[in-house]
């Protein structure tokens, strides 16, 4: 990315890389979302489809062997949604890894630039913002980007490039250089210094930056990217070769102007691999051949600004956006713009952002009014508060409200109430993303997504004492829906949203049920909540069993506690009765333990029940209270001994009907569908067992080898794609643990032993998936000793990658 001699030809594209936060509201986690299979959800989907292998994207030599490893983020200019960034700095490491790599290396390049630009922290539209909001989102996304790339940004991508003069006045007043918006939202344009404006019809170049005069007399510089480029890698066919990607952006330049000149578009970055399956790699490839063409320099905006500032200024189409031919109203009325069927209407977008506007004007008066109680300045406060949310080690809270709080050390008390309020704000602020609009139907994932931020908010709200519920209601029963189940938003809200809150009791009813089947620790996390056991006695009697115990739960984000005594009786297989009650000394608790205690050891499940319902009242939770995800995980808990003498038992018919089996293949006679089902279930156990024991590895590959030769014989032979699919998925799991781990030597004798093992019985992996596997432990892995190096360069050679392109640091 170096300059070249004489260059004047210099090119840039930029990738908007961003999904819409999607983590309940409640549980910050995100939840499994069955769209997304064969992955947990759409972030692990996307981010193994684009984010992922942009920061390893492979360049192959003409006999398909990897040549080189790209990490695309260093030639391209890009910007992550914070967000986004928070949820990849916890799950995909590597990736965060490729993305600082890549803007530390450009700013090396680059004399100083680096390629990452920053985005408002939640994906809003920014001239439908109230001003304050609109400050604090820039300044959260600014303080972000600090907080994941060490740096100020110089410029800031515009969600959906929506603009106007109040969001650009805003960008420069926070120290921003430059935006990127699309070219039909330029109006007017003049030389620097002239007097005449001229119509963009009559040749605005986006080859060229711009400057934006504002009221205020700053300015903003503006680059505008090539339209046409940008629809041909979105929409048409650029991406499905490399050469020809690279012909077409040499072709963007004006051959008829000697002087310096930037080609540049942008895009959504999902497009390079998302979108367009492998567009990592025709983009590797094609800034391959930018870099090794001489009349062509790659750069960034950054850079080009300061080596060209603008000779022109340029006025903007004011309440315009790249996504909505009618300006902006996509986000707030029925416009025509819609991602499906024409049939559909959007008759519920404008009540819709009525409603969340009234809400938020009422949490604002809220939030001052209470908040001054605590803080010094409530909304000084909420613009440090992103500090918190980026990290919530106790000590950055603690600084938090020595800096922040009335008094230097703020009350346990007040400090929940505080924080309480503070997060009503976040959601405040969340709940207006932009995809709640996008898309067509009111009851759509993204739009319930942003009505449970609403619904946390209001939850908060009502600790204070307000119920804001009636007058967001009252909106959402004028917002139509397109689907007879859901006529409109209130019965949205009724039937999708408010059952989904969660509240603490609920908390600590999970991790009660859960004590029956999890030998429960002293200290434990659920979610955002940790969870203290206190004194947990579990009891065994015919089939059924009895939990009783105290528990505490205290929220991670709030620092609000809760401390119950909890009973859970188990009838056996998925019934369980579960009651809470508050802990009110522990004379009273002991006396109800024990009389609970000796009701059970007398075997009448019929009394213990009924008074565990005196003794505790309240209402009852079962096994369908529990949080989906850690329902399902204590589900195989609870099954898992039933399952393990269904195994005993098919291995039995197996080996009794053996000789039956054998005949039947020797006579070419189709074995019955239910034998046959059994002998492939013991086939698969039989399978993991052997791949499971690590004790002896030779001896475990010659068992796996007999029972292929076996199952041959029984004229059932083995389902090779399906073993070595279960070998892929084993082998990727150790390559994880491998950055970091205390003895690398072990896990290196490990995955040999596997790839070769699954050579030598001719099993298909997916050698592709385990590289990338591979590759993100390169990335992750930081200042190697020397002979730990070397075993990942043997271990590359077992992978079919030469030493020379591992992506070390």
């Amino acid at each position: 990315m170096t300059a070249k001699p004489h260059a004047t030809r210099y090119l840039c594209l930029h990738g908007h890389f961003y999904q819409p936060p999607r983590e309940n509201p409640w549980l910050e986690v995100i939840e499994e979302e069955e769209g997304a299979a064969p992955y947990h959800d759409w972030n692990e989907r996307i981010s193994a489809e684009c984010y992922g292998p942009n920061a390893r994207s492979r360049i192959l030599d003409e006999r398909g062997r990897v040549a080189r490893i790209s990490n695309n983020y260093a030639r391209i200019s890009f910007n992550f949604g914070p967000t986004l960034l928070s949820w990849i700095k916890e799950k995909a490491p590597a990736v965060l890894k490729g993305l600082e790599r890549a803007d530390r290396q450009s700013r090396r390049m680059m004399a100083g630039h680096g390629n990452a630009l920053a985005q408002p922290y939640a994906h809003i539209i920014a001239p439908l913002a109230d001003p304050r909001d609109l400050e604090t989102q820039i300044r959260w996304g600014i303080t972000a980007f600090e907080f994941y790339f060490g740096r100020r940004p110089e410029g800031m991508w515009l969600p959906e490039t929506a603009v106007d003069l109040r969001t650009l006045e805003t960008l420069a007043r926070e120290g921003i250089l430059f935006t990127i918006l699309a070219p039909h939202q330029a109006g007017r344009f003049r030389r620097v210094g002239k007097k005449e404006w001229l119509p963009v019809e009559k040749g605005l170049d986006t080859r060229r930056p711009y400057w934006c005069p504002l009221p205020s007399g700053k300015r903003i510089a503006l680059f505008f990217f090539d339209g046409a480029l940008a629809h041909g890698i979105a929409f048409q066919d650029l991406l499905k070769n490399g050469d020809d990607y690279y012909r077409r952006l040499t072709e963007a330049f004006d051959p008829e102007d000697p002087g310096p000149q930037l080609v540049h578009t942008a895009t959504d970055g999902e497009t390079y691999g998302h979108h367009r399956r492998f567009g990592d790699m025709a983009l590797a490839y094609a800034l391959h051949r930018l870099e090794e063409d001489p009349a062509v320099t790659l750069t960034n905006y950054g850079r080009f600004l300061k080596m060209f500032p603008p000779r022109q200024e340029v006025e903007i189409h004011e309440g315009t956006s790249w996504s909505c031919a009618h300006g902006i109203e996509r986000w707030r009325s029925d416009c025509g713009c819609r991602a499906g069927g024409w049939e559909q209407h959007q008759r519920w977008r404008a009540p819709l952002r009525e409603g969340l506007d009234r809400l938020k004007k009422a949490l604002d008066d809220l939030f001052e009014e209470k908040g001054s109680r605590f803080l010094k300045d409530p909304w000084s406060a909420r613009e440090a508060y992103v500090r918190v949310i980026l990290d919530r080690a106790p000590g950055n809270v603690d600084e938090y409200f020595r800096e922040q709080g009335r008094s230097e050390k703020l009350p346990a008390a007040d400090r929940v109430q505080a924080l309480k309020l503070l997060e009503m704000q976040r959601h405040g602020l969340l709940m207006f993303t932009s995809c709640g609009w996008f898309f067509d139907d009111i009851s759509g994932l993204e739009t319930t997504q942003i009505l449970k931020y609403a619904c946390r908010a209001v939850q908060l709200a009502r600790d204070f004492g307000q119920d804001l519920e009636p007058l967001l209601l009252e909106h959402l029963g004028r917002a139509p829906g397109n689907r007879p189940e859901f006529a409109d938003g209130q019965q949205v809200w009724e039937k999708l949203i408010r059952p989904a809150a969660v509240e603490l009791p609920q908390v600590l009813a999970h991790q009660a049920v859960s004590s029956i089947y999890q030998a429960p620790e002293a200290r434990s996390r659920v979610y955002c909540f940790d969870l203290t056991n206190l004194d947990p006695i579990v009891r065994r009697q015919n089939g059924t069993r009895l939990a009783l115990g105290r528990l505490r739960v205290r929220s991670l984000l709030t620092e609000e506690e809760l401390e119950m005594i909890y009973g859970v009786l188990h009838f056996g297989g998925l019934d369980f009765h579960c009651r809470l009650r508050p802990f009110q000394g522990r004379k009273r608790y002991e006396a109800g333990r024990e009389e609970l205690l000796e009701r059970y050891r007398s075997g009448s499940m019929g009394e213990v029940y009924d008074r565990l319902k005196e003794i505790f009242g309240g209402n009852p939770y079962s096994l369908k209270n529990l949080f989906r995800e850690e329902r399902h995980r204590l589900i195989d808990l609870i099954l898992k001994e039933r399952l393990g003498a269904y195994h005993k038992q098919f291995r039995e018919w197996v080996s009794a009907d053996e000789g039956v089996i054998r005949k039947l293949a020797e006579w070419q006679v189709p074995l019955p569908p239910a034998m046959r089902s059994v002998l492939k279930h013991s086939i698969n156990q039989a399978w993991e067992e052997a791949l499971g024991d690590e004790s002896s590895p030779p001896g475990r590959w010659e068992v796996l080898g007999r029972l292929v030769r076996r199952m041959e014989k029984l004229g059932f032979p083995v389902n090779r794609e399906q073993l070595g699919e279960n070998l892929r998925s084993r082998i990727e799991e150790l390559l994880r643990r491998l950055p970091g781990h205390p003895h690398p030597g072990t896990l290196f004798d490990r995955l040999r032993d596997l790839l070769r093992g699954a050579q030598g019985l001719g099993l298909p992996i997916n050698l592709w998936s385990v590289q990338d596997a591979f590759l993100d432990a390169c990335l992750l892995a930081d200042h190697l000793e020397l002979g730990v190096r070397e075993g990942y360069e043997r271990l590359a050679a077992e992978m079919e990658l030469g030493k020379d392109v591992l992506p070390f640091n």
